[in-house]
């Protein structure tokens, strides 16, 4: 799969990039998310996810064709995507879910830039 999508500007003028362990995907947003969780269903605890959204048109994932590997749990509605290289966890796009939100992992920007804004506790483990 190979992404690339142009990003709006941001409201506090501040561009995040980010990426993977290895640098073979790239993730530029526009700014910082309106909300950060940490989900404790068993494939965010087994990946160690903690999630921002975005409107999947402002963020661009930077990735050669095949430098991804989707995987689709149980109730079918989101992708996920890792590295195929590193191994990193890093998004979710919408299959059924709604299409105007996604979510990429947190832990692919730096902490100095994410890392002062609340974590939401989500307990998707009773869904």
């Amino acid at each position: 799969m190979s992404e690339k999508r142009r990003e709006k500007g941001s409201e506090n003028g501040s561009e995040m990039k980010g990426g993977c362990h290895c640098g073979a995907v790239r993730i530029t947003v526009p700014g910082l998310p309106e909300q950060v969780s940490q989900c404790n269903c068993s494939l965010c605890r087994k990946t160690g996810w903690i999630g921002g959204y975005w409107h999947p048109d402002d963020v661009t994932i930077d990735a050669a064709e095949g430098a991804l590997n989707g995987y689709v749990q149980g109730d079918r509605m989101i992708t996920t995507w890792n590295c195929k290289t590193c191994g990193s966890h890093t998004h979710w796009t919408p299959i059924t879910a709604p299409p105007e939100r996604m979510g990429l992992n947190m832990r692919m920007f730096d902490l100095a830039d994410w890392g002062h804004l609340p974590v939401t506790e989500v307990d998707g483990a009773s869904f």
